[in-house]
């Protein structure tokens, strides 16, 4: 979100840098002669904006090296935001930098129009990223304490340079941006937020630029400063549906990358108090929260860990390849280790059979009861499929896997499988009679 030309230079605008309190602060300052006198006078009383540019533009063609030219921008840059034309503003004040590099109300204002005008051409960057340069290199001398007017408080000459800092720095995180330079824009808009806590704008182009960076150490500062923006409601916060938005994103990708909502209160009073983390913030992914609970795991049941770990490998993108080198056609588990355990067999229960009869695949739950995970392909069918939920403990060969839905089937024979009622008794083939004794022909009489 980039608020438009007209409400960025409204809100943050040096103002109309009024002719009549410049010259009462530089009375060395001279007029022409009475011609050009009558002239400003003239143009002090115009109200129409359009007829105040014609003769202020008359004024800078017959009076160019006028000792009020600098005046004479400030209110040639007025006129042209009354008439909404930020390019005319923008070309004034270039125009007044290229006169006096120095200019401070002219490289100001190259800031401003470098985000309102939300130009990402090259070209536009660079004048933006020299303008921001050349404020903080101008800001020791201007607001030194000789040059503090005698109506400001020492308090308030210190905010005003702290704010034009920010606004330097503002313009540089946002260029940064635009060129991909993600790692610059995280540092400079991180100078912003130390200024201006209030930037509501910068704490999401933070965020932005913190996920763009890829490194995991500034993905939980991501999703503090999306909170920031979306929490905060002093000076300078969105407008409310903006807000109840960036809420509604933040607590969705907390619950994503967390894996519950637990803590995530705690971020947002954290957000709520302060526009940066604490040092060392950190949000516990829902993978690194597996990691922690497997290796208190590999402690407290090394079987079930083994075979999380196993899952974790095949459900990744590479499952498929790590399947084929490392389970298929291997005796799993094998007495693999586990910590100071070996584990010889996977304990699961039974989810239920391809047969309620002579069952040769059974379906079991290794993970969880009610899990589809493994299926035993056993070397001999059983008499009936055992109950649901029945223990058994075994060890096979993998030799098929699916990854959606996933099932690893194990070849196993029956005698690597503990807890399985007995197989199918063979069929006995019914005794043969024996042959009926030969019946004896009487002799023949003689």
């Amino acid at each position: 979100m980039l608020y438009s030309f007209k409400r960025a230079i409204a809100i943050v605008a040096l103002g109309s840098l009024g002719l009549a309190a410049a010259w009462a602060q530089a009375p060395q300052k001279q007029w022409k002669d009475r011609a050009e006198y009558d002239l400003v006078q003239t143009i002090n009383k115009e109200q129409n904006a359009q007829t105040k540019l014609g003769l202020l533009n008359q004024w800078k063609e017959k009076y160019p090296a006028s000792d009020f030219k600098d005046e004479r921008y400030a209110q040639i840059i007025a006129a042209y935001q009354a008439l909404g034309n930020a390019k005319g503003m923008l070309d004034t004040a270039k125009e007044q930098v290229a006169a006096d590099p120095k200019s401070f109300a002219g490289l100001y204002y190259i800031n401003l129009l470098t985000l309102s005008m939300n130009d990402a051409s090259e070209p536009a960057l660079a004048l933006g990223e020299r303008a921001a340069a050349g404020l903080l290199s101008i800001l020791d001398d201007t607001y030194s304490p000789a040059r503090k007017p005698p109506q400001s408080s020492d308090d308030d000459w210190k905010k005003q340079r702290v704010s034009m800092e920010a606004t330097a720095y503002r313009t540089m995180g946002w260029i940064d941006l635009q060129r991909k330079k993600n790692d610059e824009a995280v540092t400079h808009l991180t100078e912003v937020l130390k200024r201006n806590p209030a930037d509501s704008q910068s704490s999401v182009w933070l965020a932005q630029a913190c996920i763009r960076t890829r490194k995991i150490e500034l993905q939980s500062p991501a999703l503090f400063h999306f909170a920031r923006a979306a929490v905060y409601d002093g000076p300078g916060a969105f407008p409310q549906q903006y807000r109840d938005q960036l809420r509604k994103n933040f607590e969705k990708n907390y619950v994503a990358v967390h894996g519950d909502n637990n803590g995530m209160e705690e971020v947002i009073n954290l957000a709520k108090a302060s526009a940066l983390p604490p040092d060392n913030f950190k949000i516990e992914s829902k993978d690194e929260i597996l990691i922690k609970q497997e290796e208190q795991l590999k402690k407290t049941n090394p079987m079930l860990a083994l075979w999380i770990s196993i899952k974790r490998e095949l459900s990744g993108a590479n499952g498929q390849a790590y399947y084929e080198a490392s389970l298929k056609d291997a005796h799993i588990p094998g007495g693999a280790p586990v910590g100071d355990t070996k584990v010889e067999k996977f304990k699961a229960r039974i989810v239920d059979c391809d047969a309620p009869k002579k069952a040769k695949k059974i379906v079991v739950g290794i993970s969880a009861p009610d899990m589809r995970e493994v299926t035993l392909a056993l070397e001999t069918p059983l008499a009936v499929c055992p109950d649901k939920g029945t223990e058994v403990e075994f060890s096979g060969v993998p030799s098929e896997f699916s990854a959606e839905p996933f099932n690893v089937t194990f070849s196993v024979e029956n005698k690597d499988v503990s807890g399985l009622p007995l197989p199918a008794a063979p069929v006995k083939a019914a005794p043969k009679k024996a042959p009926a004794a030969p019946v004896k022909k009487a002799a023949p009489k003689k």
